[in-house]
């Protein structure tokens, strides 16, 4: 070890931030209390859960991602629908929370300032898709959740685009599958993109089979392994294929759909203009990574076509929440300049205003009525508890 290492490997251990500081743990605790505040007073004001609603519908919970399936299936074991909805609801507030705080804690160590990150938080907790999800329809969680782990992934291999990088985002595409039968669709594209990323396969047949193979085989075992625990428990293989099957068995065209879907993305979700803007903005702190900025516009726009030429009972609101999420995710891997930052705040505020105001786009009058403890006329389907 030379002199410079030595002189030098103290300031860089002083430099490394503990992941469970104070912040962070302060952050996720606040976030989760505010939240189960939140989602019990919904429950309170008598709104049963969208997801809950679909349970008790039948075999509604089947009509999701595998997932959503496993979740909902061991709420369904739970005794009564008070009970169903705590249960549901704590679990979603807990991961919820959770990401709240590693995301404060990630903003704070890519440059952003406590008021920044602080405003930004609070910007995304204010938003009215993010409380809906949160406190009314969780079954779209898994499907961020993927979208959020698979942003990372994506610089990982666009900076570094060895077979390291490449496994780590083969390991990740099952959550795709798990997380929805439309989100299923995109694990091919993902596979061939990761095996073209690595330079031998891009010259190489032999080489590119075998990066293929890398980022396909994840999927491949946990599928097996999924149909191989539904035999098991003897359960109805082809009821639990169906959502997957069905999604794909009535192909159309709807043009409202796309265009009030593309009208919900730029509406809810205006954020989609840094990530443009970053590709092109000169003197960035860091090198330019193109491709995970637009996955971040690249994957919620997949969902507004699919949800217009699909079988999918997906509401307008998920794309922009998607959007959102898959923004967050990329700020907590990317180092923007003070302008872009600024701009990211204010199209966040701008979001969450808009969430609340264009109620042609999308809304919910029933959960707002359960939420502010008011009943508007003309809601003919809201149950209310005696005395509310």
């Amino acid at each position: 070890m030379s002199l410079v290492d030595l002189a030098t490997a103290p300031v860089a251990a002083r430099r490394r931030r503990p992941f469970w500081r104070a912040a962070t743990i302060l952050w996720s605790l606040g976030a989760v209390l505010v939240l189960l505040v939140l989602a019990l007073n919904v429950i309170d004001g008598g709104y049963v859960r969208r997801d809950i609603e679909q349970l008790q519908a039948g075999e509604a919970w089947r009509t999701g991602g595998w997932l959503s399936q496993v979740v909902l299936r061991v709420v369904s074991l739970l005794p009564g629908t008070q009970l169903q909805q705590w249960a549901l609801s704590l679990t979603v507030v807990v991961i919820s929370g959770f990401a709240f705080g590693v995301l404060y804690d990630r903003l704070r160590a890519n440059g952003w300032f406590r008021i920044g990150a602080f405003i930004a938080l609070v910007a995304l907790m204010l938003h009215a898709g993010g409380l809906y999800t949160v406190t009314a329809s969780s079954r779209a969680i898994p499907l961020y959740i993927a979208f959020a782990a698979l942003i990372p992934a994506i610089r990982s291999l666009e900076d570094v685009g060895d077979v390291q990088s490449a496994i780590g985002l083969g390991l990740l595409l099952p959550l795709l599958l798990l997380a929805s039968p439309i989100a299923a669709l995109l694990i091919v594209p993902f596979a061939i993109a990761t095996a073209l990323a690595d330079r031998d396969a891009r010259t190489d047949p032999r080489a590119f089979v075998a990066m293929l193979l890398v980022a396909v085989l994840p999927t491949l075992i946990v599928a097996i392994g999924i149909v191989g625990f539904i035999m098991q428990a003897r359960m109805d293989v082809a009821a639990a294929l169906l959502p997957y099957v069905g999604t794909y068995a009535n192909l159309h065209f709807d043009p409202a759909a796309l265009a009030s879907g593309l009208e919900a993305l730029a509406v809810f979700a205006p954020v989609l203009l840094v990530p443009l803007l970053y590709c092109f903005w000169p003197d960035l702190p860091e090198r330019r990574h193109v491709f995970s900025a637009l996955a971040v516009i690249a994957l919620p726009l997949y969902l507004v076509f699919a949800r217009a030429t699909l079988t999918t009972t997906m509401t307008a609101i998920v794309p922009p929440i998607a959007l959102l999420v898959a923004f967050l995710s990329w700020l907590a891997v990317v180092r923007l300049p003070f302008q872009l930052r600024l701009l990211s705040l204010l199209l966040l505020l701008l979001a969450a205003a808009a969430s609340w105001t264009y109620t042609g786009l999308w809304d919910d009058p029933a959960w707002k009525a359960a939420l502010f403890n008011a009943v508007p006329s003309g809601i003919g389907n809201l149950t209310l508890r005696p005395g509310v």
